[in-house]
């Protein structure tokens, strides 16, 4: 027989829990794959670059999600892979000690258990990388089956072959680990009986308490005694539980603060007044942030495109018109001045931030006192005092500038200060907001709008949205409604993230697997003392109460180290200004209170297979 016949002969006599191993490592892996493709396809990355779609920082929201979740997937395959075969070879300890007595020599015995193990390792990644790129084609084939206008981008196989020997190398590292250990083993420990299940006498552990009941003093008794198994079940959940944690939590939070953050800077019950080439092109711009659209050079300056101060008076006083924001849209050629600021290491000295790079963005004129839109900034916006200051757009200050609240902008010839950095959809992110005035000085040398925002009162919608028709009819003017594609900004986000959604089902099932595999070892030690129990009259019921009991003392010991790791990863690193509403904390605690309840549930499948035994079949275990 060949060299790796005994091996596979030996995983195919242990199916369920080779079975086990292979389907955790392999969710692991198709997460990762998953999550890496399917972010460079609807444009954010790991390297923080735009793909032609979102905003530099929104990109940076998600990319910094895929990260810190692939991060943990790395973590959580390699873990899962050495906790999974530690408890294989916790139960094959006598095999081991077999092997040595008739003279099989440790380094035999080592290649014969690490190859098994090299057979699991790459035949889970090697279907984990298929299932993480198929399930990516799938998602993004269904984007755009709902209208989403998504080019899939060639196969990146570069990023598979990486995050696949990532996960080879580490699960072999970790998962070696406990084969040394074993191997390590004496013959005479590895035959007694007290080791066959990886307990030594140093790890008995202490009485449980005679204040305790039956069936906590069974199961305390239970997890002391095998103080190794226990331990490192525990570090296991809880690395899968601050994975679910970060999905679950992570995932609702991040999608409600990236939809918030859109909503305010597009704001609901917007009606824009203008030329029906502008508004058009307006809505082209905004598009980009979820399609990349072509849009034809505009001169925004043509005068058939000139509103009137007095067309803005009128619109103003329509009934259910709360507030009129005239505004004077451009396109330019911005350029990035150099700031000077105090050497932090000389204090006595200055440097220069900043160089000379210039580019082509979307350039609004605004009254600040009049202004509709809230946006998430950085700095703080214009105010009615300002003349020469500036808000740029998220995407243009990454990617032009180098520190731009000590910068200056260049546009038409003009230095303007920066005074904030905001997340605007609009146009990618590449914009500029300046005072209108002087705006308009710097093209026209007068006051000039060629748009109109107007914010309506919803309940009046279709009242105003006739009376405006009647003020504009003959003037080449029309009225646009934003709250269509304000919906489509946030059903876009909404199905990146739903997407990314079914992660926790993911992670979930590798926590279960891990914790249905500890108590597989568990019950397995334990048949021989159920047997008996149940000898002197105990009923099923209390056996798979002593069981419940273990793996609920295991999962909450586990779940309040990584819920707590877990929510810490997404307020400190993931999402630093989030949007939190009572029904955002109370889905996040309903899905983590729904994981950990699932999980101790399913740790019951092994007890029922016991008790389903008879009597004798149970003593007659070895």
């Amino acid at each position: 027989m060949s060299e790796i016949g005994f091996p596979v002969k030996d995983l195919m006599r242990r199916k369920f829990q080779t079975g086990l191993t292979i389907v955790g490592l392999i969710i692991s892996t198709a997460t990762a794959v998953f999550l890496t493709l399917f972010g460079e396809n609807v444009g954010f990355e790991i390297a923080l670059v735009t793909g032609g779609k979102l905003t530099t920082g929104f990109s940076n929201v998600f990319s910094r999600f895929v990260f810190m979740v692939t991060l943990l997937n790395v973590l959580v395959g390699a873990l899962v892979t050495s906790f999974l075969v530690y408890l294989s070879m916790s139960e094959r300890v006598r095999d081991v000690g077999i092997m040595k007595a008739t003279g099989c020599l440790a380094n035999r015995a080592f290649g014969y258990f690490f190859t098994e193990l090299s057979i699991i390792v790459f035949t889970s990644c090697t279907l984990g990388a298929v299932v993480g790129v198929s399930v990516h084609f799938a998602f993004v084939s269904v984007l755009n089956i709902v209208g989403f206008s998504l080019s899939q981008r060639p196969l990146n196989m570069w990023v598979v072959l990486v995050i696949f020997f990532v996960f080879v190398v580490t699960s072999h590292i970790l998962g070696s680990q406990p084969i040394i250990k074993a191997i390590r083993v004496k013959p005479a420990e590895a035959l007694s009986p007290l080791y066959s299940f990886g307990i030594t006498s140093k790890e008995l552990g202490k009485p449980a308490s005679s204040n305790l009941s039956l069936t906590l003093k069974v199961a305390y008794r239970t997890l002391m005694r095998r103080k190794s198994a226990t331990r490192r079940a525990i570090i296991c959940l809880a690395t899968v539980l601050t994975l679910t944690t970060v999905t679950i939590a992570g995932g609702i939070i991040a999608s409600q603060t990236t939809q918030g953050y859109v909503e305010q800077a597009v704001s609901r019950d917007i009606v824009i007044v203008g030329h029906p080439d502008l508004t058009s092109q307006y809505v082209n711009l905004l598009s980009q942030f979820f399609e990349a659209k072509e849009t034809e050079p505009i001169n925004y300056l043509d005068s058939k495109y000139r509103i009137s101060e007095s067309l803005v008076s009128e619109l103003s006083a329509i009934s259910g018109v709360l507030k009129a924001d005239p505004r004077l849209v451009l396109e330019a050629n911005v350029s990035e001045i150099p700031g000077v600021i105090i050497d932090p290491e000389e204090p006595d000295q200055y440097i220069l931030v900043g160089d000379h790079r210039s580019g082509e963005a979307l350039v609004l004129g605004v009254q600040p006192e009049r202004v509709i839109n809230e946006w998430f900034i950085s700095g703080s916006f214009l105010n009615e005092t300002d003349v020469y200051s500036a808000v740029i757009g998220d995407s243009l200050a990454l990617e032009m500038f180098a520190d731009p609240e000590k910068q200056t902008i260049m546009v038409f010839e003009e230095d303007f200060e920066i005074v904030g950095v905001c997340l605007d959809p609009l146009n990618n992110g590449n914009v500029v907001y300046v005072p209108l005035d002087a705006l308009s000085t710097l093209v026209d040398g007068q006051p000039y709008y060629n748009f109109i925002f107007l914010k309506i009162d919803p309940a009046k919608r279709l009242q105003v949205l006739a009376e405006i028709h009647e003020k504009v009819s003959g003037m080449m003017f029309e009225p646009l409604e934003l709250n269509e594609i304000l919906g489509n900004h946030l059903n876009f986000l909404g199905y990146i993230w739903s997407f990314v959604m079914f992660l926790p089902l993911f992670s979930l099932a590798t926590a279960t697997l891990c914790l249905l595999s500890y108590m597989m070892l568990s019950v397995t030690g334990q048949q021989r003392e159920f047997g008996i129990m149940r000898a002197l009259g105990a009923k099923p019921k209390t056996i798979l109460k002593i069981v419940f009991t273990e793996a609920l003392i295991v999962t909450l010991i586990s779940g309040v180290i990584g819920i707590f790791v877990g929510l810490f990863f997404t307020f400190v690193f993931l999402i630093p200004e989030p949007i939190i509403s009572h029904f955002t904390l109370f889905s996040v605690a309903g899905w983590l209170l729904l994981a950990l309840s699932f999980l101790c549930l399913s740790s019951l499948y092994p007890a029922l297979k016991v008790v389903k035994k008879s009597i004798v079949d149970v003593l007659s275990q070895p």
